[in-house]
């Protein structure tokens, strides 16, 4: 027997026969081209994300897919007149961005409002709040959001600065923290506020240390005292704020993302925004439980029940929030030991940790992923106690429940995030000493504590999995600026900055892995994007730069491009188009 191109040919005396093998074993005809794709980024610069294959020179898309992933000649066979072609080299592509703890709705308001986080010092505040009084018009209250509670001693700001200005109608003013909230003296007049009024459950009513009057910053559940007495946004405003804040989140690459803290109000604004064809991401919403949710039991059983009918194919319900402690600024976050000058003061926790343990074990059985805010150690210490209950009570499951914020953990507490397979939800942007951390902290903290805190590299470092977002409006919601801040610890908006405890630095590879991946992962979508890898859905994020050839302190100067969402353009720079 002979062969010939791998075909075998017995000897035959009859011609026809061996002329019809010969043409059999013939090369094949060559494969005709593949369908033309609607987008080809190529020219290298394609971030997969995939341990796998982490880079590729192109990447294909058509009706939603990725069609395509590899050499420049590979995604090329894919190009026709029509399908639109992205010159990658200098830039980067790679899957889009995932904010794992962001609170659209209360920041589409504040961006449409009287937002104040640009103040720089008190002077240039009390400007901004009498231009918003003045655009306002006629109306009653004047509401301002996000001023930094650190441009007054103590996070304490008092009532006669506004009053100085605004004598005659009621003022309410946000912190950036969402903890904290100043007054003028006809909001406490609105709100029936007096010396004789008790403190709150879980709140703080802060006051003259020599008359007990009410001075103008209330704290926590203090808070709600006056906020119910503010005109509640409308429906058609609540998708509007909606609609700017998802918009806002696209043009920083955003294509997915875990609202926070959410009510009935924020689940109607979904559906309406959906039902409309305008909500340009995945979400997953988390119904707020306990403390901060302004619901009774049964209101909010009622809504956990009827969840249902507020999912859709981009809209997820199935996520509770919980509340477990305040914050460090108004000495509300729950500590182990005592914080410092204050006697035996620890902070509180929002839950016995019984009935946390309960809580956690009853949501983890419905298999509800349970999303726990604690920014004190002992927080983040019940929190890992309760779903070491919940796990004890229901054995494993896969819910993927986490715990955000974590601005101090025990260090015996660190592993325990990986063996409990809890992911930490980092706000990385918060890493850095800024003022709020050395005027406000740091006084009632010490220096040990402090140099303890966000410790990132120490949970990545164990083994657990991390994961980010921006706690926006709180803070930017540009992951680029997170990210830069992440492996430097100083502040990204200045060159040369002292760190906080560099010790905790992590590599670049490493928070994109938060922003995408272990994000997807965390929202139950891995299979879908996340990554990129033929037949995952078309989301990308186009940079200006390549972030792993440029200095570390750049890159949270980087530009978005171009961001899509199933391979439609949900955002768009004049810069791509060059």
């Amino acid at each position: 027997m002979m062969r010939r191109a791998g075909c075998p040919i017995r000897r035959r005396r009859e011609a026809g026969l061996v002329l019809a093998l010969g043409l059999a074993c013939a090369a094949p005809p060559p494969e005709p081209p593949p369908a033309p794709a609607d987008w080809v980024l190529h020219q290298g610069g394609v971030y997969t994300g995939n341990p796998q294959r982490i880079w590729a020179e192109g990447v294909a898309l058509r009706d939603g897919h990725i069609v395509a992933l590899g050499s420049n000649e590979e995604v090329g066979r894919f190009i026709d007149a029509d399908t639109r072609v992205v010159d990658l080299r200098g830039r980067m592509a790679l899957p889009g961005f995932h904010d794992a703890h962001v609170h659209p709705l209360g920041a589409g308001h504040a961006m449409l409002g009287c937002p104040l986080q640009d103040a720089k010092d008190v002077d240039a505040l009390v400007e901004a709040l009498r231009v918003c009084a003045a655009e306002g018009g006629d109306d009653d209250w004047v509401v301002g959001d996000d001023f930094d509670l650190a441009l007054f001693p103590n996070g304490n700001p008092r009532r006669e600065v506004l009053d100085a200005i605004l004598p005659d109608r009621p003022v309410l003013v946000r912190a950036l923290d969402g903890h904290n909230s100043w007054v003028n003296t006809r909001a406490l007049e609105r709100a029936g506020i007096t010396a004789g009024t008790p403190d709150p459950p879980k709140g703080v009513i802060e006051r003259d240390p020599r008359t007990g009057v009410p001075s103008g910053t209330l704290r926590e559940s203090a808070e709600d005292l006056v906020e119910r007495h503010v005109p509640t946004p409308t429906p058609e405003e609540d998708v509007e704020a909606l609609r700017a804040a998802v918009r806002e989140m696209n043009r920083y690459g955003i294509t997915s993302f875990i609202d926070a803290s959410v009510g009935e109000a924020e689940w109607r604004a979904y559906r309406t925004l959906d039902g409309s064809g305008e909500l340009t991401a995945r979400v997953r919403t988390s119904l707020t439980y306990g403390a901060y949710s302004g619901l009774a039991d049964e209101e909010f059983d009622r809504l956990l029940t009827a969840r249902e009918d507020f999912a859709s194919a981009r809209v997820r319900t199935d996520s509770v929030k919980l509340f477990l402690d305040g914050v460090l600024e108004g000495e509300t976050a729950a500590l182990i030991e005592p914080y410092t000058g204050m006697g035996t003061h620890r902070g509180e926790l929002n839950f016995e940790p019984a009935a946390l343990a309960d809580a956690v074990t009853r949501f983890d059985g419905l298999g509800l992923q349970v999303h726990m805010h604690a920014i004190g150690d002992a927080a983040v210490r019940a929190g890992l106690d309760a779903v070491a209950a919940a796990r004890e009570r229901n054995g494993p499951g896969d819910n993927r429940h986490h715990i955000s914020h974590l601005q101090l953990i025990a260090p015996g507490d660190v592993p325990r995030f990986s063996a409990l397979d809890v992911t930490a939800n980092f706000q990385s942007l918060w890493a850095y000493p800024d003022a709020w951390i050395l005027e406000l902290n740091l006084p009632v903290l010490g220096r040990e504590r402090v140099e303890r805190m966000y410790p990132i590299g120490s949970v990545e470092r164990s083994g657990a999995r991390i994961v980010g977002g921006s706690d926006w409006s709180v803070s930017s919601v540009n992951p680029l600026l997170a990210i830069e801040t992440a492996l430097r610890r100083a502040d990204p908006q200045e060159d040369e900055a002292p760190a906080l405890n560099a010790g905790e630095r992590v590599d670049l590879a490493t928070m994109l892995d938060a922003y995408t991946r272990n994000g997807a992962w965390l929202m139950h979508q891995e299979d879908r994007v996340g990554t990129l890898a033929v037949g995952m859905r078309g989301d990308l994020v186009v940079l200006g730069r390549d972030l792993f050839a440029i200095p570390r302190d750049e890159i949270g100067e980087v530009e978005i491009l171009l961001t899509l969402l199933d391979g439609v353009v949900v955002y768009e720079a004049s810069a791509a188009q060059r």
